[in-house]
């Protein structure tokens, strides 16, 4: 069952009926209450776990698109800003070329847009971010809870412990989560906006030359 939850990507609904299946038949007797309650742990670690490996494959994504734009972008505005001295130098090697600086530093600002709107750069800096807040999380949750079982677990209120330690996990689990998929839609929208405005005042300014 674990191997079973940890398949699934952490958006796939699946996930959360392997979760169900796997503690739906735990024993909540005296005897076997703490031993229930590492299963639960465990079972929520794990989603933790496939998290932390989703972004790290995310990133991975958002930094390939990054370096390409940002490297295209680059050879474009470089090879843009560069053709009107070269005519200026050597007019009779660079003839005409001149006339194509604009459509180099027009290619330029279109990687840059790409880059924006695909969110390659700003992507990877939230993937990053948010696999490390998760590594974090993790991390600290396991040292806790490492604690609470070389602790006595006899009364109710040790035991209620161990539930707070689990649901405080899940809750900061999903709360990480549903933060990082909030900046990124806010920051997609945004940049559709600024696309779109750019792509209306160039259509208005080209109407207005004719």
């Amino acid at each position: 069952m674990c191997n079973l939850l940890k398949r699934f990507r952490p958006e796939d609904p699946r996930r959360l009926q392997a979760f169900k299946a796997r503690i739906q038949v735990l024993d909540w007797g005296a005897q076997d209450v703490v031993n229930s309650l590492s299963v639960l742990f465990n079972a929520v670690d794990d989603l933790a776990e496939a998290e932390v490996q989703y972004y790290y494959r995310r990133r991975g994504t958002r930094a390939w698109i990054s370096g390409l734009a940002r490297f295209a972008a680059w050879l474009f505005g470089s090879v843009g800003l560069l053709l009107p001295l070269l005519a200026g130098a050597d007019s009779a090697l660079f003839k005409g070329w001149s006339q194509y600086g604009y459509s180099f530093l027009a290619a330029a600002a279109s990687c840059l847009a790409a880059n924006s709107l695909f969110g390659g750069t700003d992507g990877h800096i939230r993937f990053v971010s948010t696999q490390l807040n998760l590594e974090k999380l993790v991390t600290a949750s396991r040292v806790r809870w490492c604690q609470y079982l070389s602790e006595p677990h006899t009364t109710q209120e040790e035991i209620d412990k161990g539930f707070n330690i689990v649901l405080t996990y899940a809750t900061e689990l999903h709360t990480t989560t549903i933060v990082e998929t909030g900046r990124w839609g806010e920051g997609l929208l945004a940049e559709l906006a600024k696309y779109r405005q750019l792509i209306e005042a160039r259509s208005v300014s080209g109407e207005g030359g004719k």
